[in-house]
């Protein structure tokens, strides 16, 4: 009997079964060669559809049959050399899951037409019989490798099944994007060039970043002792990167020029140890745009990877597999994939491997799922050939988390000498008692170059109304404000304050990371150290001046959005009603965190339980970085009416499809106010071939007196944090 793979190609060309299996097999193996283990990405390749050579397969393509599962044929041939490869194989189409055993030997054991009792599909194959035709035919048509796979045993962690349940997404990884681009190949045979860009050329890298540098200290307004620490951080980080590979940090104040000194060392370090990729990691959208626009001025082909990026053909291509040599992402987007299970989210997965990964503004990993992500970053360069740097100015003491067994290495010889020389900022711990809102505004209007972060949105709300009643040129910023918003107010303070011209902005935390403003004062409502010192780094930026930051405790009856923040935040009370914290010291940064993660010696209960018991579906719904229970508004931004009109009359006459919200994302608002949208927001549908059908999470606000140049989304008041996804 011929077997054929799938149902004809727009040439009306079917594929013969064995072909598609010695394509995915190939590119498998490739793929997984990256991290030493080529063979196991081979066998997966060769057996992951070897149920479609049977009879009730070939029904299905011509569609006389349905609802037969193909994908348990080859993971019961698996079964009894690697339990490993068996689930990769049983996943390729599903998702993963450890305990299939007991289905897999049922397909085999019993003849005829079995349900599968998970899935309520029939089994391709079932029995001895069909199980000895089918791998006839592989043996026949298509060969098997001469010898299995050996596995070194898996990396030790305090979360013990961390290790293996990673090798396996990236096994998945390996057979999804392998089988994605096989199937792919027989409608365009150069489907796999286009979907690959060009090489990491690090030496090119390193010779326009020192093309860049030089222009930047020409044009520089910064003290020049400034300047000096800047060059210190990029020697030092040039240095480290001869260094072997694995796990390192960057401890260095705000303003310090991170940005560069960790470009160079990413491509110092592909240069001296041949790795293939550099990939950023970023906290937050707000700051992607910029930092991804300083590593375009140096790098060519950059590839940004996140919820607002629209795509050609190609980049789309790139995109899906990550494949290009220069990533922007996103803390959400990288590091829940580590730990998703279908292999659709996971197909570009394999592609991390034996590459430098960089994360800035490493602080912002909540304490509750520190360990594990801490963790997998550690396998990832110990098991798949990566180098990894945790860059903030507010570095987390990794060796006072018990749960963690990384040490990872300081690319600063001496963090705290950088700090000394780079103090710029004083504090004033105004905390002994509550201040009112009204009392910061009288201030704040008495000063022409001030910023005053809270930690509440109707926080924020109350003081810019304060401030504006009593004086002019008053700015606010939140995620209230889409995106397209929200730059334009940044790029409107920035030009101001290079003018030294009066600014006085109010703003949420969506301030804290990374955004390049530069005020000579700074207040701030008390917060977890973090927080403070990384609003410290948007006063006196530039060491031109003594720049001052008062932290003060609002006088409302609702302080913090939540119970995590509240606890860190009085961890900072505490510490300075005993003597006034020096947001230079480095040790007194250590103590904060040897408080903050005596109430986190490990990650929150269900995610543990669920990682002890290899369940990857419920370690998939735990590990959330952010709240995701949000719904996404589109706005009539002033500044962006043409679009909101096209999008929203797109939306009403024909539905939403993922390309639109694309376009939508420059002009859309995350809210939680669940209560007020289906009240005072129009519902829109998704543009499916079936039809229209309601596309849950997504709104349209036509209303703009509940969307304001001074407010944003507002529908009163509001708690969440800044989170941008």
């Amino acid at each position: 009997m011929t077997y054929y793979s799938r149902s004809e190609n727009s040439r009306g060309e079917k594929e013969l079964l064995s072909e598609h299996l010695k394509k995915t097999a190939g590119y498998a193996k490739e793929f997984a060669s990256y991290f030493g283990e080529g063979a196991a990405g081979e066998w997966c390749g060769i057996l992951h559809d070897a149920g479609k050579a049977s009879v009730k397969f070939q029904n299905v393509l011509e569609h006389t049959e349905q609802g037969v599962n193909h994908e348990a044929c080859g993971a019961c041939m698996l079964l009894k050399n690697s339990r490993l490869l068996a689930a990769v194989v049983f996943a390729h189409h599903k998702g993963l899951d450890w305990y299939i055993k007991d289905q897999l030997e049922e397909s085999y054991r019993v003849k005829g037409s079995v349900e599968h009792s998970s899935l309520g599909r029939k089994f391709a194959v079932s029995g001895a019989e069909e199980y000895n035709t089918a791998l006839n035919f592989i043996r026949s048509e298509v060969g098997l490798p001469k010898s299995f796979p050996q596995f070194i045993p898996e990396n030790a962690s305090h979360y013990e099944k961390l290790p293996q349940m990673l090798h396996a997404r990236m096994l998945l990884s390996c057979l999804a994007d392998a089988d994605y681009t096989a199937s792919a190949s027989h409608e365009d045979e150069g489907i796999y060039e286009k979907s690959n860009d060009v090489p990491l050329d690090p030496s090119r890298i390193l010779e326009r970043l020192e093309e860049y540098r030089s222009r930047i200290i020409a044009s520089s307004s910064a003290d020049k002792g400034i300047n000096e620490l800047r060059n210190s951080v990029y020697e030092d980080c040039l240095k480290a990167a001869e260094r072997p590979s694995g796990l390192f940090t960057l401890t260095a104040p705000t303003g310090t020029g991170k940005t560069l000194a960790l470009l160079a060392f990413a491509a110092k370090h592909c240069l001296v140890h041949k790795k293939r990729r550099i990939i950023f990691v970023l906290p937050y959208l707000s700051i992607i745009s910029q930092n991804a626009a300083v590593y375009r001025s140096i790098c060519e082909n950059v590839l940004e990877s996140h919820s607002m990026c629209s795509y050609n053909e190609s980049n789309r291509l790139f995109a899906e597999r990550w494949s290009s040599p220069v990533i922007v992402t996103t803390s959400v987007k990288l590091f829940e994939s580590l730990f998703r299970s279908k292999p659709a989210d996971i197909r570009f997965l394999h592609n991390i491997a034996d590459s430098v990964i960089v994360f800035d503004e490493a602080q912002s990993l909540p304490a509750g799922l520190f360990g594990t992500s801490v963790e997998a970053i550690n396998t990832l360069c110990k098991m798949f050939r990566c180098t990894a740097v945790f860059s903030t100015a507010t570095q987390p003491a990794f060796d006072l988390r018990a749960d963690l067994s990384c040490t990872p290495q300081e690319i600063v010889s001496y963090p705290q000498r950088l700090y000394d020389a780079a103090k710029r900022v004083s504090v004033d711990w105004r905390i002994y008692s509550k201040t009112d809102f009204s009392d910061i505004a009288d201030e704040m209007s008495e000063l022409s170059s001030v910023c005053c972060v809270v930690n509440r949105k109707d926080h924020s709300h109350k003081l810019f109304s304060l401030l504006s009643e009593r004086c002019g040129d008053c700015f606010y910023l939140s995620t209230d404000m889409c995106k397209s918003h929200r730059d334009a107010v940044i790029d409107k303070v920035a030009a101001r304050l290079k003018s030294s011209l009066p600014v006085r902005l109010v703003s949420t935390s969506c301030i804290e990371a990374g955004v390049d403003l530069d005020f000579e004062y700074m207040y701030r409502a008390l917060a977890p150290l973090d927080s403070v010192v990384q609003c410290a780094g948007r006063c006196n930026r530039n060491g031109r001046g003594a720049g001052k930051m008062t932290v003060f405790i609002p006088n409302e009856e609702k302080l913090y959005p939540s119970a995590e923040y509240a606890s860190a935040a009085d961890i900072v009370r505490l510490m300075a009603a005993v003597k006034s914290i020096d947001i230079n010291d480095t040790s007194q940064m250590r103590e904060y965190y040897k408080r903050l993660f005596r109430g986190f010696p490990e990650d929150k209960p269900e995610f543990v339980k669920a990682i002890k018991a290899m369940d990857f579906k419920e370690t998939e719904k735990q590990y959330r970085l952010i709240d995701n229970s949000g719904a996404n508004v589109l706005v009539p931004y002033e500044g962006k009416l043409e679009l909101f009109n096209e999008l929203a009359k797109e939306a009403v006459e024909k539905g939403i499809t993922s390309a639109w919200m694309v376009r939508a994302a420059p002009i859309t608002v995350t809210s939680y106010r669940t209560d007020k949208l289906s009240e005072l927001c129009e519902s829109v549908y998704m543009r499916t071939g079936r039809g229209k059908v309601p596309a849950a999470g997504w709104y349209i606000l036509n209303d703009d007196n509940f969307y304001g140049e001074n407010s944003g989304l507002y529908f009163g008041d509001e708690s969440s944090l800044e989170y941008i996804i």
